[in-house]
């Protein structure tokens, strides 16, 4: 199937008519029809991304759509494609169609964690350097329970009122950005978001401690010392170990202590805040639970200092 700028708005017109349209009165099979389509785009192609950005938006019932276009297999098509492009600007309209699809969609975040989709695409954020506050905050959306949010207000959006921090995924994905955003208000907004909205209830800050949001922080203080990365201002290393102390206030296991002691040997200039995160852990430390100090012991199998 070619496509061009002639053709495109007749293509989309076909998509939708034959999604309003009974499978039995269909003269051809939608999947079969987005499958072509699909694999016809060209990357560079940003443009048709944006367009079916829109046409799922704009549809009545998008949830029906989404569907169909997983049917196309447009995860793994589209994937094949942009896998090892770095061109910033194909990337967002890219991404921009993957909000589109996983935002408010059970089915589509089901297969897209199947198909290990959070990995996949959002590794190539390490590509965006200047994007703008409006994709940032599509991205910050889909951490939270299911909004309800104008288009239009996404830029605004609550984050003070309460929210169900539901896919530490995408949370993940934010932070290992981070130190590859060349704009410092971007960077800062990214981690005091996530902040915000860990720390708005006992439930989130659990969501957060079992699924690793500590073990990427601390990553993330790794990937500092990445020349390809840009050393983290004060600010954003100040908001980091601020969201680590309040969560190792809560949880934490051996494997980060772990790491927490390798950056503090590895990290001169960091000693007093990641010492400071130590006594903090073990400040908190649960009675119930292995004691923080028993990682210490040289002679247990579990010593961080082995």
């Amino acid at each position: 199937m070619l496509i061009n700028e002639k053709n495109l708005d007749q293509i989309i017109d076909t998509i939708r008519k034959l999604h309003q349209t009974t499978i039995d009165q269909r003269l051809v099979d939608l999947t079969d029809y987005l499958t072509e389509f699909l694999q016809s785009i060209q990357v560079e192609q940003s443009n048709i991304f944006r367009t079916l950005t829109q046409l799922i938006r704009n549809s009545e019932d998008r949830t029906a759509l989404k569907i169909e276009f997983l049917k196309a297999q447009c995860l793994e098509i589209i994937y094949a494609k942009v896998n090892n492009n770095e061109n910033e600007n194909n990337i967002i309209a890219i991404l921009e169609f993957i909000i589109e699809l996983l935002n408010n969609s059970e089915n589509v975040q089901g297969k897209f964690l199947h198909f290990n989709g959070y990995e996949k695409y959002f590794k190539l954020l390490s590509y965006i350097h200047s994007p703008t506050i409006e994709f940032i905050n599509q991205l910050i959306v889909l951490m939270i329970e299911k909004s309800t949010l104008p288009n239009e207000d996404i830029i605004i959006f609550p984050i003070d009122s309460f929210v169900i921090f539901n896919n530490p995924h995408i949370a993940i994905s934010l932070l290992y950005w981070i130190p590859y955003l060349n704009d410092i208000s971007h960077q800062c907004h990214i981690i005091s978001s996530i902040e915000k909205i860990i720390l708005r209830s006992l439930q989130n800050k659990m969501m957060a401690c079992s699924n690793r949001i500590i073990f990427t922080l601390l990553n993330v203080l790794k990937i500092n010392n990445n020349e390809k990365a840009n050393k983290l201002d004060e600010k954003i290393l100040f908001n980091i170990f601020s969201l680590l102390e309040n969560l190792s206030r809560f949880s934490i296991n051996a494997q980060e202590i772990r790491l927490i002691w390798q950056l503090f040997h590895q990290n001169t200039s960091l000693k007093t805040q990641l010492l400071q995160l130590l006594i903090t852990a073990a400040k908190y430390d649960d009675p119930d639970t292995q004691s923080i100090s028993s990682y210490f012991d040289l002679q247990r199998p579990n010593s961080v200092n082995k």
